[in-house]
Parts: structure tokens; sequence; C-alpha cells
């Protein structure tokens, strides 16, 4: 991938994606010129419907355009292969959901790991990268513990920790505070401004609560599959000083 910082890390025109056939077709992007650039925390906002969730899938490589262009740190997506992006995702891009989706069978640090083990990290450097991730989200006194011993907001942390721990240059997040109660969700979302400003993640959240896009730099708006607005947050929630507890 090209790393040159004055190449915006994501950069689409004029992205389209239909679903349906003739005369039932539906837009659910209809073209979408959006530039993201390495560093930025970004917050995709809209009614329900209105694409977001469906530019997060396409950026995040689960999805592919019906036409236009997507450029991901300048290279072109739609000339790679279903395998070439799977390798591109797994190492480049982290994802986050509103469901957590922490297998219960496994640790929490296992449950860090699983993504590299996909990805061919050798083992030494899985759980290297594992135990790292797990620090830097403050839950390293809890490797060993499985997820049904975990509340809701330590849970969403651990998710955190196994979508950061390869190193990807975009983290994209989907409602993530949307299951977890008030002070959970603003350890959460602590966090995210605490990766973005100490690691220089890349973030793009996707959410529907103003409070949480409040926590961005900018705030794109989607409605009815087109960008409506796109601008600096100038009332933004600063960051805050991670909660001592295990929320």
């Amino acid at each position: 991938m090209n790393g040159d910082v004055g190449i915006p890390l994501i950069q689409t025109h004029q992205l389209q994606r239909n679903y349906g056939r003739g005369d039932a077709t539906v837009a659910g992007l209809a073209g979408i010129d959006l530039a993201i650039h390495r560093g930025e925390m970004v917050a995709l906002m809209g009614p329900s419907g209105s694409g977001k969730s469906t530019l997060m899938q396409i950026l995040g490589l689960l999805d592919r355009p019906t036409s236009g262009n997507y450029r991901l740190s300048g290279s072109d997506i739609s000339t790679l292969s279903g395998s070439q992006q799977a390798e591109l995702r797994g190492r480049r891009i982290g994802f986050v959901f509103q469901g957590i989706h922490l297998l219960p069978r496994l640790s929490a640090i296992q449950n860090v790991e699983l993504p590299m083990v996909y990805a061919r990290f050798s083992a030494s450097e899985r759980k290297a990268l594992a135990r790292q991730s797990l620090a830097r989200v403050g839950l390293s006194h809890l490797a060993n513990r499985r997820p049904t011993q975990l509340s809701g907001g330590q849970a969403q942390r651990i998710a955190i920790a196994r979508a950061v721990a390869p190193g990807p240059d975009l983290l994209l997040a989907d409602e993530p505070t949307g299951a977890l109660d008030r002070a959970s969700g603003r350890a959460v979302l602590a966090l995210f401004q605490h990766l973005n400003a100490d690691l220089g993640l890349t973030i793009v959240l996707v959410t529907h609560d103003s409070f949480v896009g409040r926590h961005a730099q900018r705030i794109v708006e989607l409605e009815d599959g087109r960008i409506v607005a796109d601008h600096l947050v100038e009332d933004r929630i600063p960051p805050e000083q991670l909660m001592e507890v295990d929320v």
C-alpha cells in the first residue's frame, strides 16, 4: 500500500451501490465523493436508510460498489481480486460493531489473537501483539477471562483490542456504543479518541447519535445515499481520561 501522507487514506469518486434489478432497483449509494486523510476521526451520520452502513461496508471491503471508484492509500481497490481484498482487510482494516461477537469458548486474549490467525501472523507475533493491544485498552488483567465473565463495556474494549492488534491503517466502528450503558459508552468513545491521538489511527464512526458524533473531529452527513453535509465539529467533546473503573 502507498503510505504517502499527501494521498488520502480513503478516496471515493461517484461511488454507487444499487440493489435489485430493473424497475425494482434501489440506490443504496447515489454518487459519493469522499476523502478522508490519515489521522482523521470522522463520524458518518444519518437516519436509518441513509446509506451510512452501506458506505462503511464498501470502505471495509465487505461489499463492492455497483459503479464508481474507491482508492485506499492510493490503490484502486477494484483492481484487486477477492483474495487480495480479504488479505488487505485482515491486515489493514479493523472493525468494531454494536454486536460485540466475542467467541464465548475463548479467553479474552484468544479472542484478540483470532483474526491474526486468519491473517497468517506467526504464533509469537500474535501473542505479543495481543498482549500489547490488551494493555492499550487497559485490560491486561482480564486476559484469561471468558466473555461471559466480562461486563458489556469490558467486552467491547476487548473487541477494540482485537480490531487494533494487527496495526491497521483504518478502524471502522458501526454504532459501537449502541448496546452499552452511558458510562461504558463514554469510556469506549474516550478510548477511540486516545487511539486516534496517540497512534494516529484513522477512525470512521457510523452513528445516528449526535452525542457520539461530537467525539469525532469531522461529521459527514448522509441522506438518501448522498452526502448532504461535511463539516468540522465545532463543539467537539474533548478527549477524556480513561475511566479507572472497569466499566
